[in-house]
């Protein structure tokens, strides 16, 4: 079982952060990823400033939102442990930055209706 370092809680739908999580991946260049099983994590291997390595990315739903957590489970070769989570950071922030650019800054236009702002 992998020990995820990097735990992110995010109001949003899991379907839409799992969604968020790949669109960022294919962002990155990495094109090759795979969930382990119905639901699973996702394992890709990704280089973040520079560094290449092979992450596990899952999102679940947590008792007050969705949970998003990133762990390098295989790092560079001389990889400091420092070094290991700026880039699990990295992965989850630009997940973060992704869903509130497009669901906070740009709302979907029924988003707007029902706050009475159309």
């Amino acid at each position: 079982m992998i020990e995820y370092r990097v735990c992110r809680l995010l109001p949003y739908s899991r379907h839409l952060v799992s969604l968020a999580v790949c669109d960022v991946l294919e962002q990155e260049g990495c094109l090759d990823f795979v969930r382990e099983g119905a639901g699973g994590a996702v394992l890709a291997h990704v280089t973040v400033y520079g560094n290449p390595g092979r992450f596990s990315i899952a999102v679940r739903d947590g008792p007050a939102g969705t949970e998003l957590a990133v762990s390098i489970t295989e790092p560079r070769p001389g990889r400091s442990p420092e070094g290991q989570r700026r880039a699990e950071n990295y992965l989850a922030d630009r997940v973060e930055q992704l869903m509130e650019n497009e669901l906070r800054l740009n709302p979907p236009p029924l988003a707007l209706e029902e706050r009475g702002m159309a």
